[in-house]
């Protein structure tokens, strides 16, 4: 028996591989057996392959780095049934990138994927457990096993040198480490970085300080025989600082006329030490294990200062706000993968903990509605633990059937204590007793999970997935004791159909129910409408029905790709505001709410149009949703969701300049909150720009600047503040407030050895 790639007809621009190992997903064996034998072994190699094709890496078809010896769009092939779209390291260096963030901004559709997380500095992941989702990035067909530890820090640590290819995976696919929700990309590392590789990073930004501040990232990562390590070293956030200019009036409800203007400038600074490390050790029988792990020393400080003028007072009052805020985070987190009879047994765990500390001190005026005291100081102390295993085994039943069983068993748990304190002439403080102050709050979790992929034939997949969920809620403090245990069944059905290699059809049907903030459980200070809210110890998660339509187009020639999704979500125990007494709200259920809307995505080349290296991607969203309110009894819209939103990112590389630039913008519509004394409605008035570029100043040195919100970052907030609860209809003022973002500078050099 001999064996031999095939891979679909090439277009104009493209490259099958040139050696066995190296190839589109399918292996066809070429027997003295008649063809439908072929075809059909065709067909039962095709789960084995998935995970085969996503894990393998070919180090020796890594490409130094520096000018191409060939067309950068020749390195791209497609799989023979057009799923995956590969994008060899020769491709790539073209734009002579640094780190895989770099990458995936000259993927069709991969700057759309990257997470937004701010180097993963200050991530609050909210994903309940680890579950079946996540983010739409793989390293090496695995999820990062991580939280705060995130895809997105990920990105930008590991080097372009390291990546082999990268892989572009459209729809439901069986053997991956995550359900599909469009769109996948895969990066398949190097086995071997001979020598290690290594980037560093050094930019200074203005922020509003007496000077600038100077902050770094160092990375390194290398390997020893099956050992592949990573570690890196960062002072500061990427954006260490914004500051916040707010222009607010006070109207008359009836006339209109002005009473009251206020004027706040908002510095805001964050430092933070950050270790990260990876190791991944592959054993001589071929198991696999990876551990990551996060070290972050953090510090946030804000200094607020508005001035008061109440019409026909010629004095002005000067108030002010301070908070600072220290947290020391780590996680440690890790996979483990063992092949066992036909299958694969995947372990997976992880521990968080964040301690954070932080003292907040206003004053008020009697004009503001706070229900704090004129002079109030705020201290707060809280402890967060996460800790997750979730273990699954997954194998071929029959040819053309994946089923994966497993289970996942999770504990959080949260100790908060709040204490508010009047602070009198002379600077004495005075304690305010708080109900439910503090608490201590914990949550078991097991879930038992079973997913079944059914490839149905050449253009079907289905892929179906039920979940049954135990959780038990507790919460111990001065004034609580109450604990609730529930019980969740949770399926899940995804359908796609490859009308052709260019077009795909997906319909998703899914059961969710969401995580809890556990802050929502205990009193807590907000310093935006300066009053104190009440916890809720029986709040419930929300469940939800989702209902997806996916249409996927692909460009011939990897010109680009489309996407539309229609969506519906059916909300059950929906989450809000709610009543606890005249004038105190807390988080809670307030019954069923829906989320009916449409996305439209692309990322089109424009070579065509004459702008070679060029790169548009843009997104938009319009969507409509409806809830019953809690106060008034009467439907409204959903707080906290925009009627509308889009973004375009355009990025342009020049090589013969040695130079690259982009531009970011992105704009949000109407929002609204609703509470028991005050309606409000936010939306962008300005799009939020950015503009960077990039000079290549050697081989291995970059030369880069970033500009953020090019123009007034400005959004406008209309509250209707009542008198008393919202239901009374008592229109006490109209508050108007106008927001403006500071421009920022950020000046770097980044630099390979």
């Amino acid at each position: 028996m001999s064996a031999s790639l095939v891979g679909r007809v090439p277009q104009p621009g493209t490259l099958l591989p040139s050696k066995p190992g190296v190839g589109p997903l399918f292996i066809r064996c070429e027997l003295t057996t008649p063809r439908a034998i072929s075809i059909w072994l065709s067909f039962f190699c095709l789960p084995y392959c998935v995970v085969a094709h996503a894990s393998s890496g070919q180090a020796d078809r890594h490409v130094p780095a520096g000018e191409p010896s060939v067309d950068p769009g020749a390195a791209v092939w497609t799989s023979e049934d057009g799923s995956i779209v590969t994008y060899e390291a020769l491709y790539f260096q073209k734009y002579q990138s640094v780190t895989v963030n770099d990458l995936l901004r000259w993927v069709p559709g991969g700057a759309e994927l990257i997470p937004d997380s701010g180097g993963g500095n200050f991530s609050d992941d909210d994903k309940r457990g680890f579950g079946s989702s996540g983010d739409q990035i793989l390293i090496n067909g695995k999820r990062l096993s991580g939280k705060s530890n995130d895809i997105g820090s990920a990105l930008q640590r590991i080097q372009a040198s390291a990546v082999e290819r990268v892989e572009v995976i459209r729809g439901t696919t069986a053997g991956l480490d995550v359900r599909s929700e469009g769109t996948l990309i895969n990066i398949v590392l190097s086995e071997q970085l001979s020598g290690g590789a290594g980037s560093w990073q050094i930019h200074s930004g203005f922020y509003g300080t007496d000077s600038p501040e100077l902050d770094g990232l160092l990375s390194y990562s290398s390997s020893a025989g099956r050992v592949n390590y990573l570690v890196s070293a960062q002072l500061g956030p990427y954006n260490r600082g914004n500051e916040i200019d707010r222009y607010q009036k006070y109207l008359e409800p009836g006339t209109r006329t002005v009473t009251e203007r206020r004027e706040s400038r908002t510095p805001q600074l964050q430092e933070a030490v950050i270790l990260n490390s990876s190791l991944g050790w592959e054993f001589a029988n071929g198991d696999e294990l990876n551990i990551n792990a996060r070290l972050a020393d953090r510090e946030y400080n804000e200094n607020e200062t508005t001035q008061v003028s109440v019409v026909g007072d010629p004095s002005a009052v000067t108030l002010g706000y301070f908070s600072a805020e220290d947290g020391l985070d780590w996680e440690l987190g890790g996979d483990y993968e063992h092949s066992m009879g036909p299958g694969t047994l995947q372990t997976r765990v992880i521990y968080t903990r964040k301690d954070e500390d932080e003292t907040e001190r206003v004053s008020l005026t009697s004009t503001d509605p706070g229900n704090v005291p004129g002079e109030s100081a705020i201290e707060t102390d809280e402890l967060q633990t996460e800790a997750i295993i979730r273990s699954s085994y997954t194998w071929p039943v029959v040819p053309g059937q994946t089923l994966e069983l497993g289970a996942e068993g999770a504990q959080n748990t949260l100790e908060k204590e709040v204490a508010l304190f009047e602070v009198l002439p002379d600077g004495m403080l005075v304690p305010i007793d708080v109900f439910n102050a503090n608490s201590d709050v914990n949550e078991d979790r097991f879930e038992f999970f079973s997913t079944h992929f059914w490839q149905l034939g050449n253009a079907l997949a289905l892929e179906s997935a039920l979940n049954v969920e135990y959780s038990k809620i507790s919460q111990e403090g001065v004034d609580v004791d109450n604990a609730r245990s529930f019980t969740y069944v949770k399926p899940r059905f995804d359908l796609s159909w490859d009308i052709d290699d260019a077009n795909q059809l997906r319909g998703t049907v899914e059961r969710t129910v969401s995580q809890l903030d556990f802050g929502d459980f205990v009193a807590s200070f907000d310093n935006d409408d300066d009053q104190v809210d009440a916890g809720n110890p029986d709040l419930e998660p929300e469940k939800a029905w989702t209902y997806k339509l996916n249409y996927l187009h692909r460009l011939a020639s990897d010109k680009g790709v489309f996407e539309a999704q229609l969506f519906f979500v059916d909300i059950e125990d929906h989450i809000d505001n709610i009543r606890v007494t005249d004038t105190l709200s807390a988080a809670g259920n307030i019954g069923d709410a829906e989320r009916l809307g449409l996305t439209l995505k692309g990322s089109l080349r424009l070579a065509a149009l004459g702008i070679d290296g060029a790169v548009l991607d843009a997104s938009y969203t319009v969507q409509d949703t409806e809830t019953t309110d809690p106060f008034t009894g009467a439907r409204r819209k959903m707080s906290g969701q925009n009627d509308q939103n889009y973004s375009i990112n355009y990025r342009h590389d020049i090589p013969a300049w040695r130079f690259n630039y982009n531009i970011e913008i992105d704009w949000s519509g109407k929002s609204r909150v609703n509470d028991i004394n005050f309606r409000d409605v936010s939306k962008s008035v300005n799009p939020r720009t950015h503009v960077g570029m990039q000079y290549r100043l050697t081989d291995r040195l970059v030369l880069w600047f970033d500009t953020r919100i090019v123009f007034d970052g400005h959004s406008r907030r209309i509250r209707n503040r009542y008198a008393g609860n919202v239901a009374d209809g008592n229109l006490q003022r109209v508050e108007v407030r106008n927001q403006y973002y500071r421009r920022e500078h950020i000046l770097g050099l980044r630099g390979q050895f």
